[in-house]
């Protein structure tokens, strides 16, 4: 077998792999004490010549520690620890001239002439193997090792590990205490040279200590030092801070900028925050550590931009998922402003209508912050400026400072007592013309960003959409009554035609029957216009029908919530006015104990199909009737006058069972 031919595993070049042996920075490093002591053990526990702390890079194995073998690397084509990355346990190879992996390795084939190699993976914690602890002789051993030799290779192969993570987290440690040594402890590097990277940093920077009450609570902690940035990022000057707390520095501050750092200072484990500092409407994503005993350092950015997209875009949903469910225009304001209230961070925020010649605003209702009165009433444009011009024309009015803007100095002893110093009116429109605004109001100068008024119109026109479509309900709704209203009409029409045609008719029963049918009619006609002609829930259909009859204690209903079209609407209508008045003169409710069961099921046999059961008991024993007239007809026509009815007339009562295709029964 030829060298060319004895390819590496394909796990050497695996990018995990690699990428965790470059973080352990191992490679090319200078030799330790405790590496070379590990391989002279080995090479004793197993009593060979050469013993090797091994790592397999993508293009080569690299010795750290050695006894007994003078290059400190090779390529991959001398490697035999290469085959030791994809074994669970030990590799051993008793040897390596017939090992078919091995046989043409040239440390096999020329000198040294290795014949026995035993390897223990070098595995991390993560599962990564990055090279073997291996033992390697002259000398074939049939038997390999012994379990005492193995026991002690796979020991040392962990202890090779334990001292890759120590060296690991030494070199952390030791990063983190340069980057604090000049200052804290004025360690190996000068002040001046401290203070040069301290200042350089674009990250805020604070060395703090914590300041405790007589009590034992942390109440406070003490600026010891800032860099530039946290000036920046504060508007601060660093200089006013140095030996002040930071109670006195922002009185209002949030207690969790207290508690986070007196934590991580209890814990030593570091924390990372994103938090708030209310009093300058800023937000800081930032990591605090322990220092030393009391004192804790802290790296933040602001992160203000991000965190008030991010709750501005969660804001709009939230607004699209609840108008669904809202009923009314005053709930639907009373909702929204509270989001944008909140969102913005404003004193206060509110919804009004125009007045029908637009120079006056009626105000509902607002949201406001904690102490800021309401604005709830009627408001005319003029005795604020000349604020009109833009909001008729859709543009939104935007105000940075009353007290400097020219189209609101005229009225700045209006917005004074209000508590207004800036603005945003944002036209809520229909129909192409402004009839409402949304109106955000603040009690500062503030340069309002396109995001937020992007934000503003984004929520006015989901209001514009809400109402809008309240609105269509609402006029749906009185078409609906008028449409039901001439509908009843014209059954009662023809209802008393019929009566007047049938005036002379014998059998008064069959006219009664007619103008029940009517009224049932009437009955379905009322559900579906309830649904603008759409779809009927099947529950409320059966309900409305059967509590014409005023027996609803008698009537047992269940089944699942299923949407009927308006065709099997009018169907079942019939059909139960039928199966019902056929109760009362015959069946279950001619008694005084008798009940009727309905329920329904979805059922599928080559496709889903709609089983409805009627189920009289209690009543008296029932035969098939003799004559069949227009109601049995009716009853044996089914759900959607196709059949598919079973009729049963048996002691304990009348039943029926009618199925119908499900499509066919919801077909609009």
């Amino acid at each position: 077998m030829s060298i060319l031919n004895m390819r590496p595993p394909e796990n050497v070049s695996d990018e995990q792999r690699l990428a965790s042996l470059a973080r352990f920075e191992i490679l090319d490093t200078a030799p330790e004490q405790g590496y070379d002591d590990i391989v002279r053990l080995a090479s004793q526990i197993c009593d060979t010549s050469v013993a090797l702390v091994s790592f397999v890079a993508n293009d080569r194995q690299w010795f750290k520690a050695r006894v007994g073998f003078e290059p400190c690397e090779t390529d991959l084509s001398r490697s035999v620890c290469v085959h030791a990355l994809e074994e669970d346990d030990l590799l051993v190879i008793p040897d390596l001239s017939r090992d078919p992996r091995t046989a043409s390795n040239p440390l096999v084939t020329e000198a040294p002439s290795v014949r026995f190699y035993a390897g223990a993976p070098l595995r991390t914690a993560d599962g990564m193997v990055l090279g073997s602890l291996c033992v390697i002789d002259g000398t074939p051993r049939p038997i390999g090792l012994t379990t005492a030799q193995q026991d002690g290779l796979r020991s040392l192969a962990c202890h090779v590990v334990h001292l890759l993570e120590l060296r690991q987290a030494l070199a952390d440690r030791r990063r983190v205490e340069d980057a604090l040594r000049a200052k804290q402890q004025e360690l190996q590097v000068s002040e001046a040279r401290w203070r040069g990277l301290f200042e350089r940093l674009g990250e805020g920077f604070i060395i703090g200590e914590l300041v405790w009450n007589k009590a034992g609570r942390v109440t406070d902690w003490r600026y010891i030092d800032v860099n530039a940035a946290w000036g920046e990022l504060v508007s601060i000057d660093p200089g006013h801070a140095i030996g002040r707390t930071i109670r006195e520095l922002f009185p209002d501050i949030e207690e969790s900028w207290i508690q986070t750092f007196a934590e991580v200072v209890d814990t030593g484990t570091p924390i990372a925050f994103t938090q708030q500092v209310g009093s300058l409407q800023r937000w800081y994503d930032g990591r605090a550590f322990r220092v030393e005993e009391d004192r804790f350092g802290v790296l933040f950015l602001e992160v203000t931009e991000r965190v008030q997209a991010d709750a501005r875009r969660e804001a709009l949903v939230e607004i699209g998922e609840r108008l669904r469910d809202l009923a009314t225009i005053s709930d639907m304001t009373r909702f929204v402003t509270g989001i944008v209230g909140r969102v913005l961070s404003v004193q206060r925020a509110a919804f009004g209508q125009l007045t029908e010649d637009k120079t006056c605003i009626q105000v509902e209702l607002d949201w406001t912050a904690p102490g800021v009165d309401s604005i709830a009433g009627l408001h005319c444009f003029a005795d604020y400026g000349d604020l009109g011009i833009e909001m008729l024309d859709s543009d939104p009015l935007v105000i940075a400072d009353v007290s400097t803007d020219d189209r609101t100095t005229a009225g700045h002893q209006r917005f004074s007592d209000l508590g207004i110093r800036s603005l945003v009116n944002m036209p809520v429109r229909d129909q192409n013309q402004t009839v409402a605004l949304l109106i955000v109001h603040d009690d500062h100068p503030r340069a309002w960003s396109l995001e937020e008024l992007g934000f503003m119109r984004s929520v006015a026109d989901r209001l514009e959409f809400g109402v809008s479509q309240l609105r269509a309900k609402a006029d749906q709704l009185m078409l609906n009554q008028e449409i039901s209203h001439r509908m009843k009409n014209m059954l009662a029409m023809v209802q008393a035609i019929a009566q007047q045609t049938m005036n002379g008719v014998e059998d008064q029963d069959a006219v009664k029957a007619f103008g029940k049918r009517l009224y049932t009619l009437s009955a379905a006609h009322d559900v579906l216009l309830q649904q603008s002609w759409v779809s009927t829930q099947l529950g409320t259909l059966v309900r409305a029908i059967l509590s014409t009859f005023g027996a609803n204690d008698r009537f047992d209903i269940a089944g699942p919530d299923l949407l009927l079209g308006p065709r099997a609407t009018l169907s079942l209508s019939m059909l139960l006015h039928e199966l019902a008045m056929n109760a009362i003169k015959y069946g279950a409710l001619s008694t005084a104990s008798g009940r009727i069961a309905l329920h329904w099921r979805l059922a599928r046999v080559s496709a889903p199909e709609l089983v409805f059961c009627w189920e009289e008991t209690g009543g008296p024993s029932v035969a098939p009737p003799t004559r069949k007239g227009f109601g049995s007809r009716l009853i044996r026509s089914g759900l959607l006058g196709t059949g598919g009815v079973d009729l049963r007339y048996e002691v304990t009562g009348f039943s029926a069972e009618m199925r119908a295709l499900l499509d066919q029964v919801q077909l609009s």
